[in-house]
């Protein structure tokens, strides 16, 4: 009896610490390595290495008052039918006082008015050249493969507005090798002015 509930411990055990949230600086500091493609934006505004066989577009945002430009890139569906998404966005500033921590504010109470996702954490961060901060959030359907995202936040150099970089993956046995990919490329971000 007593060698049963050690074996059930030692199992439990295992099991909660595979299950284990990843956080935005494991997910940093997650080996992998991948087949990269660059991106240019055509105007030269920004650049970034991309999965070499993930689809990429240019978005069209000229019936959006708050995107100024972006891009999309995707991977193909994976085994389980789910695929894995990097956008990238200029936008104008959500907060009047135009400054970066007070967007990322902007952002942060955003995301807390909405019911369908919570935060895993958040803050300042030395991941870009430029300085940043971050949102780690996911789901809270608790379904399989619902979706997580990080968005890294940086102000342009060329102007008032900012960049929204966001990797978004589904909740698989496949999110850590995902979300470590798509942050890989997203610290590729340069700006080009």
């Amino acid at each position: 009896m007593t060698k049963r509930i050690f074996i059930f411990t030692i199992f439990s055990l295992l099991i909660s610490c595979s299950e284990k949230q990843f956080t935005f600086e494991n997910y940093i500091n997650y080996p992998i390595k991948f087949a990269k493609k660059n991106f240019v934006y055509p105007n030269n505004e920004f650049e970034i290495f991309l999965p070499l066989n993930w689809v990429s577009k240019v978005e069209n945002y000229e019936d959006n008052e708050e995107i100024i430009l972006g891009i999309d890139a995707f991977s193909k569906p994976d085994d389980e039918n789910f695929i894995h998404g990097i956008s990238i966005q200029k936008m104008k500033p959500f907060s009047s006082k135009k400054d970066l921590k007070s967007e990322y504010d902007y952002l942060i109470e955003k995301i807390k008015q909405k019911d369908s996702f919570e935060i895993i954490n958040s803050g300042k961060t030395d991941f870009l050249m430029n300085e940043a901060y971050f949102i780690h959030s996911k789901s809270n359907s608790g379904n399989y493969g619902e979706l997580e995202m990080i968005t890294i936040i940086t102000k342009s150099s060329s102007d008032n507005n900012f960049f929204y970089l966001n990797a978004s993956a589904s909740r698989t046995k496949e999110l850590n090798k995902n979300m470590s990919m798509m942050l890989s490329c997203l610290k590729t971000f340069k700006q080009n002015n």
